[in-house]
């Protein structure tokens, strides 16, 4: 280990690397699999014009994070952003929030993990456990390795969904036009119109799932000339993960010969590829599928863990933690932050994952709606825009805040765990003013300037 707590991250990484550890991060065949099911069972095909719609205000509203990225192009995702612009008071509870969603995200990935290799083996035990050591292992080593390592995992991935998509477009069982003129879903066993509000619901559900783009800058502070750059790329990833999830999705929508089957199965995905290409070539697919699931948990451990690294570096933590936590190893990375997230996310997961699915599903809220202020806030006092801005501006920052409004009325109507989030993310950010009334920050929370480190 270095001594030096003060020591920066290493800007070693190009546009490719950064684009691996993103597109890793997000997971394109994890929201396909895990959060689009849920989508299809919401809505049936109603999720084709709210994946349309929604996949399109994911990634106009991604947009932002190239321009806030541009300007601070610092670890820990988008907060030193908000803390530069907007100031302690707006943003130290999206701070606290997402050290507390950080852990709490891992957690639930680890239980599905988990679960997912149960299905396929169910000898195999303690499979949380053993994911969580070997992507750790990951996660620790050199920036550029570990996007090395996950760039040959997301390839895997990457097949997998082309493969999910060229089998859906060769057996087409209903066009694009009926999917959105005339949707249905399954209500008490047989096809029914699907009402509006879940297609609302559904495109609230989508911009979450096709949304991504923020994992770019958790990784911007080992970016070489990341001002210059992380802007552009950013722009790339925002639209290309919409598309990457949204597509596979419809296609697989148009492509399912038994629509009643595949939306009564409890993997609907999953049932359209065992319907057109067989029960081997779903399992072979599959096992594609719990690569991608461990590759998105490593690449979430080294976002995430820069998250901690870098709150701690920047004051966020009580003393004699920060000293721990926001020391590098020789190889650049942040190994005892990696260890304390993977550790609190271990004992999270005795919470069991609803709980968990409670805890840490009310990040977008906060989060889009901070994002719209800052860059409007910082593009009218100068803060933004200089390396890189966005287009139509102010239109998107004001969708981002629309959208704000959208998921929270989205969570609202959700009794089951939507409402109960909006109560916990409400929680955070009364206790974390209290706290931070309570020690009184020297610094505000705000992220020192280290402009003249780049």
């Amino acid at each position: 280990m270095t001594g030096d707590a003060r020591a920066g991250l290493t800007r070693s990484l190009g546009p490719l690397g950064i684009m691996f550890l993103s597109f890793s991060a997000l997971s394109p065949v994890v929201s396909v699999y895990l959060f689009g099911a849920g989508i299809i069972r919401l809505a049936g095909t109603g999720a084709v014009p709210a994946l349309l719609i929604g996949g399109t205000l994911a990634a106009m509203v991604g947009l932002l994070y190239a321009e806030l990225g541009a300007a601070f192009p610092d670890a820990g995702g988008v907060y030193p952003s908000f803390t530069a612009i907007l100031g302690p008071l707006l943003s130290y509870p999206y701070v606290v929030m997402m050290l507390v969603s950080a852990p709490t995200t891992l957690a639930f990935s680890l239980l599905g993990f988990a679960d997912y290799v149960r299905v396929l083996a169910p000898a195999l035990p303690e499979v949380a456990l053993a994911c969580v050591v070997a992507a750790a292992g990951v996660a620790v080593l050199s920036i550029r390795s570990g996007a090395a390592i996950t760039g040959l995992f997301l390839a895997v991935e990457l097949a997998a969904l082309a493969t999910l998509t060229g089998v859906a477009l060769l057996h087409p069982a209903r066009s694009l036009v009926v999917a959105v003129a005339h949707p249905s879903m399954l209500v008490a066993g047989t096809l029914a119109p699907t009402p509006l509000p879940m297609i609302a619901l559904a495109t609230v559900a989508s911009v979450f799932t096709c949304a991504g783009a923020s994992w770019a800058l958790y990784f911007a502070e080992e970016m070489s000339e990341a001002e210059r750059r992380i802007g552009r790329v950013v722009t790339i990833i925002s639209p290309l993960a919409a598309l990457l999830i949204a597509g596979p999705l419809i296609a697989a929508l148009l492509g399912a010969p038994d629509l009643r089957a595949v939306l009564a199965d409890e993997a609907p995905v999953a049932a359209v590829l065992r319907a057109t290409g067989g029960p081997t070539f779903a399992a072979v697919v599959s096992a594609g599928v719990l690569l991608a699931v461990f590759n998105a948990i490593a690449a979430t451990i080294m976002g995430y863990g820069r998250l901690f690294y870098a709150t701690a570096r920047d004051g966020l933590w009580p003393a004699p933690l920060a000293r721990g936590i926001a020391r590098l190893s020789r190889r650049g990375s942040p190994v005892i932050a990696t260890l304390v997230l993977c550790g609190a996310a271990v004992v999270l997961m005795a919470l069991g994952e609803r709980v968990l699915l409670v805890l840490c599903s009310n990040q977008l809220i906060l989060e889009f709606l901070l994002l719209g202020v800052a860059v409007l806030v910082g593009r009218r006092r100068g803060h933004t825009g200089a390396h890189h801005r966005i287009w139509l501006h102010p239109a998107v920052p004001v969708l981002a805040i629309l959208v704000t409004l959208g998921l929270v009325v989205a969570d609202w109507l959700d009794r089951d765990a939507g409402r109960p989030s909006l109560l916990v993310l409400a929680a955070i950010i009364i206790a974390s003013l209290v706290w931070r009334r309570g020690r009184g920050h020297s610094n505000g929370g705000v992220a020192p300037d280290r402009t003249s480190a780049r």
